[in-house]
């Protein structure tokens, strides 16, 4: 019989076995990279260890979702919500255990009749609350037929900002900048604020508390972001190498953005960047449009090609759109907007980055 049941550690070697056999050897090796750091480390967990749905048969781990704390306020007040972040189910092993029950003749418990992903959904603890973003079109389909539905005005964005990277693995980084410096301006808009952005090295301070705490309630809904949770997203993530931007007004913070560089392998291998946070008072466009512009030329400086984000209301995809910004689909042309299940409705206007859930 196939038995779904809660995870723990002693979970892990065939949680890492099964993501080599279905992913590969790579995204095993990352998950065992960010094993501890995510599942020991992150300050919204109840208590440190992994945490999910696993389905077994015959002491074999055939699937799993592993779900993490959202840390969601709706209304400034914090709910029990979470993001899944690794649905794995082995259709080899997973067929082989249907076919065995079925000859039993025995009923299925727990009930599979729309498939084992939605029944790692449908377990107690995975929910009340679920959120999920970059679903693969599958997962998506999947999602839907069980009961999440996409959030308005959400997904993906993109643009081009540089021709440093490429240019100069051609023809040296010295040319590559000197092209830089004249054909990067004409790639897309550039809107200028005026205000002074400026790079904050070391710990989130109690700054960042403090804007956390002023804009908490401000939305409808948001997930946490105080010192504590940013320096473990940003600061301790084994394989992420951030930037912070700050923008100040009488000592104070007024927001702040997080940005990564990172080359990417391929034949041309590319130079990527992504905007993984933002954070301003809800409606603060003049601070918004400071810290975008100031992130796009920080990662150009970085000799960036493109540069992607998340985003989430209306208002945000406008001014990414002033900033020659344009939707990020799937290769089958489709966005890939928040999935979200038993979201109460006082939660409508989520505002969620690149860097909430799986920071990806």
């Amino acid at each position: 019989m196939i038995e779904l049941r809660p995870g723990d550690d002693a979970d892990k070697p065939q949680i890492l076995a099964r993501t080599a056999e279905v992913f590969g050897a790579g995204p095993a090796q990352r998950m065992e990279t960010l094993w501890d750091w995510q599942w020991h480390h992150d300050p919204r967990l109840p208590s440190p260890g992994y945490r999910g749905v696993v389905a077994e048969w015959r002491g074999r781990v055939i699937g799993h979702l592993a779900t993490i704390p959202a840390g969601l306020h709706i209304g400034g007040e914090p709910v029990r919500a979470w993001w899944f972040v690794d649905v794995l189910v082995h259709w080899g092993l997973v067929r082989e255990a249907m076919r065995e029950q079925r000859r039993a003749g025995a009923p299925s418990r727990p009930d599979l009749s729309r498939g084992l992903a939605a029944a790692l959904f449908d377990h107690p603890i995975a929910g009340p609350i679920q959120l999920g973003k970059h679903v693969s079109d599958q997962m998506s389909t999947i999602g839907r037929r069980i009961g999440f539905v996409p959030c308005a005005d959400t997904g993906g964005a993109q643009r081009r900002i540089s021709v440093r990277h490429p240019v100069g693995r051609v023809l040296g980084a010295r040319l590559g900048d000197l092209a830089g410096a004249v054909i990067d301006p004409l790639l897309g808009p550039n809107p200028r604020s005026g205000l002074s952005v400026r790079i904050h090295d070391g710990p989130f301070d109690g700054r960042f508390d403090a804007l956390w705490a002023s804009v908490r309630g401000a939305f409808p809904a948001i997930c946490r972001r105080d010192a504590a949770l940013l320096d473990w997203r940003y600061r301790d993530c084994p394989d992420l190498d951030a930037r912070v931007l700050i923008l100040e007004q009488g000592g104070a913070l007024r927001g702040y953005c997080v940005i990564r560089a990172f080359d990417r392998p391929g034949r041309p291998p590319r130079r990527l960047g992504k905007i993984l946070d933002l954070l301003t008072a809800p409606g603060d466009r003049i601070a918004q449009r400071a810290l975008l512009g100031g992130a796009i030329d920080a990662l150009r400086r970085l000799r960036t090609e493109r540069v992607e984000c998340f985003y989430s209301g209306a208002d945000l995809w406008h001014l990414l759109a002033e900033f020659g910004f344009a939707p990020k689909t799937t290769n089958s042309g489709r966005v890939r907007p928040l999935l979200t299940r038993h979201l109460p409705e006082a939660a409508k206007g989520i505002y969620i980055t690149q860097g909430d859930g799986d920071g990806g």
